[in-house]
């Protein structure tokens, strides 16, 4: 039974019609969204290892509620199939939207926490007090909307394919069939934070693992 593996705690984010973009010189778009569960956290390597128990835990995040990192685009989305197929619910990694609007906790500032970057001390792990290595996933304090670290400690791998924005509804950029460049989001823990936030993207190919690099998972309403 799925209950008895250890999995990620998912937390109820509401849709809604919102904003989005607007950074970096990106276009600004408004898109409906519906509502998602989320991961409250990245995947942990206990996690994880119940999907791929030979899984290699990376040294700089060894512990069992240190994020999976070292996982390439694909094997995230081999995880996310066998926990669907485990619970027999929809489970998939975010979109670059829905991972936008739960960073943002459904407003327009700039990190989880508001527009000033010194903030981000209790929320976020990043290059001003990291130590250089990742942390826990649930070490911080949780945003308003009640979810960890989306700033900071790891990129996070999003369904996306990268490319320019607006996003336009079934546009194809999150069809799994399609290789290509993915979005990642939220930054890193060697990161200085001023050079982060909400809308803040990275285009990762399929098969980059990376020891500042993770996922968490998504399930639609």
């Amino acid at each position: 039974m799925y209950t008895k593996v250890c999995r990620p705690v998912m937390w109820l984010v509401r849709g809604d019609e919102t904003v989005l973009g607007g950074e970096e010189g990106q276009a600004e778009f408004s898109l409906e969204l519906g509502s998602f569960y989320l991961s409250r956290g990245c995947v942990t390597n206990e996690q994880f290892e119940a999907f791929r128990p030979g899984f290699e835990r990376h040294e700089q995040s060894s512990g069992d509620d240190h994020p999976a990192v070292g996982v390439c685009f694909r094997d995230a989305v081999a995880y996310a199939a066998w926990y669907a197929e485990l619970a027999k619910k929809p489970f998939r990694l975010l979109t670059e939207c829905e991972w936008e609007f739960a960073a943002r906790a459904m407003g327009r500032k700039r990190y989880p926490w508001g527009d000033d970057p010194s903030g981000g001390v209790p929320y976020a792990w990043t290059r001003e007090n990291s130590g250089g290595a990742p942390h826990a996933v649930d070490q911080v304090r949780p945003s308003k909307l009640g979810i960890y670290g989306m700033i900071g400690n790891v990129w996070e791998w999003t369904s996306s394919l990268h490319r320019p924005l607006p996003v336009e509804p079934d546009d194809g950029r999150d069809d799994l069939g399609v290789v290509g460049a993915r979005v990642a989001r939220g930054g890193g823990y060697d990161d200085p934070v001023s050079s982060l936030s909400c809308g803040h993207r990275l285009a990762l190919e399929e098969e980059v693992s990376r020891a500042d690099l993770g996922f968490r998972i998504a399930r639609s309403l």
